[in-house]
């Protein structure tokens, strides 16, 4: 492999690395210098490089995922706005009111209020479209998964989404990394009724057996084990978000459970390129406290 090929891997690690690092602590201070020493670039270029790879300047893409995070506490959990704030790097309740009024345009209790009322008509959406899926979950205690992973950033089910399982399961092959009991999983971070759909995130994730070194592009992770709902859900992933609405917005508030700080994320049990669209199986994991 040429020079110029080993740089961009190590500036795709690199890149890797630091966003890794801000999804896992939107809570704490990021200071950008710091996030620049961390990534082992200079100040100056660390500004360029990710607003390169991100379409925004850092500041603005960190800012951006605390309040959209801050989002859907607002509409999917019932904790107090200050214990949001805090959540989401804000040291004072009014920091967060006044950054997520700019935002979005509603205060976060107006926020809150305008979810609530929407409720029903969500609900009768979902039962007229007749999405197949099992009501009541399995409520199970999981091991943490070891996944390879690889990110992109654009509309559910556009075709970098299958971009990343083509490099994915590449990647897979050519280092012989395939074994027994291999899942194939998705992390779709953003919600696209708070998130322009072009800046929504997704993760093509193989699970592996053992700890794997980053590789350019490739990254590695672990998704945290404990407790979590299982639905199985069958039919085309295009109406994925309709299951997810119905799970936030009617499941959840009467369920009696709360949820941990982490993303979902779904098991693909059969593969579309063997399926017909109605007939894929997908199990979607809500992690519970």
């Amino acid at each position: 492999m040429n020079h110029k090929s080993e740089t961009l891997k190590d500036y795709h690690q690199r890149i890797n690395k630091v966003i890794l690092y801000i999804n896992n602590h939107l809570s704490d201070e990021l200071n950008l210098s710091n996030l620049a020493t961390y990534s082992n670039f200079s100040t100056f270029h660390f500004h360029r490089i990710m607003r390169a790879y991100l379409g925004e300047p850092i500041g603005n893409y960190i800012l951006r995922l605390r309040l959209e995070t801050a989002a859907r506490l607002l509409m999917f959990t019932q904790e107090q706005i200050a214990d949001i704030a805090w959540k989401t790097g804000y040291e004072t309740p009014s920091a967060f009111t006044n950054a997520f009024k700019n935002r979005f345009g509603l205060s976060p209790i107006e926020f809150r209020n305008s979810a609530v009322n929407n409720h029903n008509f969500n609900l009768i959406s979902n039962m007229q479209n007749n999405i197949q899926m099992e009501i009541k979950p399995l409520i199970k205690k999981i091991e943490t998964k070891k996944v390879i992973y690889f990110q992109v950033t654009d509309a559910y089910g556009s075709e970098k989404t299958a971009y990343a399982w083509q490099r994915i399961c590449g990647y897979m092959k050519e280092k012989d990394l395939f074994s027994f009991g291999m899942e194939c999983i998705g992390i779709s971070h953003d919600d696209p009724s708070v998130t322009e759909p072009e800046k929504c995130r997704y993760d093509a994730c193989l699970t592996v057996k053992q700890d794997v070194k980053p590789d350019g592009e490739i990254g590695f992770k672990q998704i945290e084990g404990g407790r979590y709902a299982i639905f199985r859900y069958k039919g085309p992933y295009e109406r994925l978000n309709e299951v997810y609405n119905y799970i936030y917005h009617s499941w959840l508030p009467s369920s009696g459970y709360e949820l941990r700080d982490l993303p979902c994320f779904e098991k693909y049990l059969n593969s579309p390129d063997k399926h017909k669209p109605e007939d894929l199986k997908t199990h979607i994991y809500l992690p519970l406290k």
